[in-house]
């Protein structure tokens, strides 16, 4: 019997949940991603795993095949999505703060490295092809446009729930334009993949989409470089307004304990919202008081990811990472 609703499919389908169950935990202060991830994502793995492996000893076409194409599907969803977003990334608009975060949470670290920046985008990665299996489970076979509406989905709770307060998806138009746009490259992949079903040729798709993957990873260590230890980047000066927050483009990078300079360059008094995204969404951070054309310093207290935005106005955040020194 090839249906979804037997044991194997759909524990496998559930299992599937584990990798953005620990995201879901994080943001909404259940639990951190780092106390979630043996208890909660190895276990899902290891499901996943053993199931594929049975499935495959008993010739069961309808769990193997989908596993194969929500593989490979999400893999080139995630090539898709990413690739997209490079240039956005080097115009400075930024895309990519979320990795930073997973790979500090995923390894209990307030503070950036290569490898947290490595633990990030092989979660993220995860995502893309936990999803990828979701949608085949259920999905194969059907148009392309139903993958399409998956990614866009998927960006919509996203935006609607603590996740997107957290990163600014709710306050800034242009993000969840570009988090939109991003995702139509996903789903697309995914759904035309998942439409196809062509089995001949998925060991190379396979091939050319887990490189495309590991030039990406290599890419964004890369990019993000300098982080602790490095010389920092960007200066010390961030300006709030008329019309932007400055540099919103790219990331501050400092030493823990380290000065920043805040600049109100409007005619009005603005409250500057700095907190830290290890503390999560719930957190309220520090309200900093500027007033008209004027400038503040503020002191960094301690080494980690911090967001400042100023609540009300539709610019967007900006971003500062401070390492140990």
């Amino acid at each position: 019997m090839n249906t979804f609703f037997r044991p194997l499919p759909f524990c496998v389908w559930i299992a599937c949940f584990g990798s953005i169950a620990l995201l879901i935990g994080q943001v909404a202060g259940i639990a951190t991603m780092h106390t979630l991830l043996l208890p909660v994502a190895l276990p899902c793995v290891g499901v996943i795993i053993a199931a594929w492996l049975l499935a495959s000893a008993k010739g069961d076409w309808f769990l193997t095949e989908r596993l194969r194409l929500g593989l490979v599907g999400g893999l080139w969803g995630t090539v898709g999505y990413d690739a997209v977003r490079v240039p956005l990334h080097l115009m400075g608009l930024n895309p990519f703060p979320p990795i930073r975060a997973y790979g500090m949470w995923v390894c209990g670290l307030d503070h950036a490295t290569p490898w947290t920046d490595l633990a990030g985008f092989t979660y993220h990665i995860s995502n893309g092809i936990t999803f990828g299996w979701i949608f085949a489970l259920l999905m194969t076979g059907r148009h392309w446009v139903w993958g399409v509406l998956w990614g866009l989905g998927l960006e919509a709770m996203a935006v609607v729930t603590p996740f997107g307060e957290l990163f600014g998806l709710r306050a800034f138009s242009q993000t969840v334009i570009i988090a939109f746009v991003a995702h139509l490259f996903y789903g697309y992949p995914l759904g035309r993949v998942c439409q196809v079903r062509a089995t001949r040729g998925l060991g190379v798709s396979l091939g050319w989409s887990g490189t495309a993957i590991i030039a990406l990873a290599a890419w964004f260590v890369l990019a993000w470089q300098p982080v602790a230890g490095y010389p920092e980047l960007s200066g010390r000066v961030i300006r709030f307004g008329p019309v932007a927050i400055f540099p919103g483009v790219r990331d501050v990078h400092l030493p823990a304990g380290a000065d920043l300079t805040l600049r109100n360059e409007t005619d009005r008094e603005l409250k500057v919202r700095m907190r830290s995204t290890k503390e999560g969404h719930h957190s309220a951070g520090v309200e900093i008081v500027l007033p008209a054309k004027s400038e503040t310093k503020q002191v960094l207290p301690a080494a980690g990811l911090y967001q400042l935005g100023v609540p009300g106005e539709t610019w967007r955040s900006t971003w500062v990472f401070a390492w140990e020194r």
